[in-house]
């Protein structure tokens, strides 16, 4: 049987009539009659009896009618909720982020934007930042946080911002002297990182690689609060970016020094799967992060 039999079932046996079912069913009697004797031969059996020129079930027409309503009324269960996801109404959005320190934001922004979507869900992953592309195209995230791209077909990339990364030292350290630091000053440098692998730390990528240089150690070290202890006592330096690093700078410990004369830089993007039929609320969620993280509003 076909959807369109579970429906003129449900229907006859509301009304008990083809005549009245028609205008719900939007078809002609002759039509209705067709499907219902093509149902009842295939089923070996009558469904309704004539009674008093109405149509009333048999017993196997209740059956029917039984299964009728619990699969159609799944059917229009599932379809409402289908309906809801891509309006954009209701959901789970699946984020994760290539950069360890960048949770702090996410409190206010999820505020602002449980206000406009109060029934999405939003679920945060940890992801290995030299995977999270494919986790994307895979489907087991909706939307990463990244600034290491490589421009994968089928992911839309939307530009947030840009930003400058520094080094953070102690306020005694001879580095606060100088107007900035080359690759030569870190050779003798413990340096802390949040991460590996190395190609993915920007200090790396974008300055001592390209020009040889090895720190004397490197240390992981994943929790931004255990970084600044480690850097207050002396242990190492690391390098984060300014508005990562602000709050922490209210006790004058630490200090920030630029890296290079042109300094080095990050652009940030938030990725997603190219589909022109994506919910509303992934959509509305880049305009959240460029307004909480950039301070570029533009939620409509």
């Amino acid at each position: 049987m076909e959807i369109r039999h579970l429906k003129l079932i449900r229907e006859v046996a509301e009304t008990k009539s083809l005549t009245k079912a028609k205008d719900s069913l939007f078809l002609s009697q002759s039509a209705l009659s067709h499907q219902l004797k093509e149902i009842e031969n295939q089923l070996g059996t009558q469904l309704f009896h004539r009674v008093n020129k109405q149509l009333i079930l048999t017993n196997a027409g209740k059956m029917v009618l039984e299964s009728a309503e619990r699969i159609l009324e799944d059917l229009e269960r599932t379809e409402l909720s289908i309906k809801k996801y891509v309006s954009g109404s209701t959901g789970t959005l699946r984020l994760a982020t290539q950069c360890y320190t960048c949770y702090h934001w996410l409190p206010s922004l999820m505020t602002d934007f449980k206000k406009e979507f109060p029934n999405v869900e939003i679920e945060i992953f940890h992801n290995n930042a030299a995977d999270v592309e494919d986790q994307i195209l895979d489907g087991n995230i909706d939307l990463a946080i990244i600034y290491d791209s490589s421009d994968r077909a089928n992911i839309s990339y939307h530009d947030l911002f840009r930003d400058e990364m520094y080094a953070l030292v102690p306020l005694d350290h001879p580095w606060t002297k100088k107007p900035y630091v080359v690759a030569e000053d870190f050779e003798d440098q413990n340096v802390i990182i949040h991460s590996y692998p190395l190609e993915s730390v920007t200090l790396f990528s974008q300055v001592l690689a390209p020009a040889g240089i090895k720190p004397k150690k490197i240390m992981q070290v994943q929790v931004t609060e255990a970084v600044l202890e480690m850097v207050r006592a002396g242990m190492g330096i690391n390098v984060m970016a300014k508005w990562i690093i602000e709050p922490y700078l209210k006790d004058e410990s630490l200090a920030l020094v630029p890296v290079t004369k042109r300094g080095i830089h990050r652009t940030w993007q938030a990725i997603t799967m190219e589909d022109e039929h994506s919910p509303q609320y992934l959509q509305n969620f880049v305009q959240h992060l460029r307004c909480n993280i950039s301070g570029l509003c533009s939620v409509n």
